[in-house]
């Protein structure tokens, strides 16, 4: 059985957009994936509503996706594959984040989890570094974003994709397959979950093969 740790905020952890409340299993785009692998596969998700690539949020803590990686990966290595989708969070006003910083912070996290500790046997999990879906224009500026996070969004994945190839490691842009809801121009619809559980699948068995 492979091992696969998809490690992210509320879009891996399922935010419905209308209500806050959680999709369930069969709906979230992890466990689609599950379905779509079948049982040589094992499905890990590690969601958390308002995680960070780095930073402290002085509003939420514990929410710093560096600091709680070692935890996440000592607890359910060893793995062959770690998906990340971090950075929406960044872009909240009091964060204040650059795109470039945040894939900085991407960046140390691919470092330890290439620390030669959580692989299945020698070889370190392969990592599949993902871009998050945009932040609609549209955006609820009482809210914690404000005028800079949907441009800040669409800045985001030209920098992950920098840090994938100087890394080395898989990449993908989630918006590409999913969309904001029009209720928060934030969180994923049913049908997102649904076409970026599609695509994950795809790559990771291109991944795994």
């Amino acid at each position: 059985m492979k091992n696969i740790l998809c490690y992210g905020d509320s879009n891996t952890w399922g935010w419905t957009p209308v209500s806050g409340e959680r999709y369930p299993l069969h709906v979230r785009w992890t466990g689609i994936m599950q379905k779509n692998l079948g049982g040589e596969y094992h499905v890990i998700e590690d969601g958390m509503n308002g995680r960070t690539t780095c930073y402290d949020d002085p509003t939420w803590p514990f929410h710093n996706g560096f600091k709680s990686i070692y935890a996440s990966l000592e607890t359910h290595y060893p793995l062959d594959l770690v998906i990340v989708m971090l950075g929406s969070n960044d872009a909240k006003r009091h964060i204040c984040a650059t795109p470039y910083a945040s894939a900085c912070g991407m960046e140390n996290i691919v470092r330890v989890i290439r620390s030669g500790m959580y692989g299945n046997g020698k070889k370190d999990p392969e990592i599949l570094i993902v871009s998050p879906i945009l932040i609609g224009e549209d955006i609820d500026r009482t809210c914690s974003f404000g005028e800079m996070s949907a441009p800040f969004s669409r800045l985001l994945s030209k920098e992950l994709g920098r840090v994938a190839r100087e890394q080395g490691t898989f990449f993908m842009d989630a918006s590409l397959y999913a969309e904001p809801s029009k209720e928060d121009c934030l969180h994923m619809t049913p049908e997102g979950h649904a076409a970026l559980a599609e695509a994950m699948t795809e790559k990771v068995r291109e991944i795994l093969s």
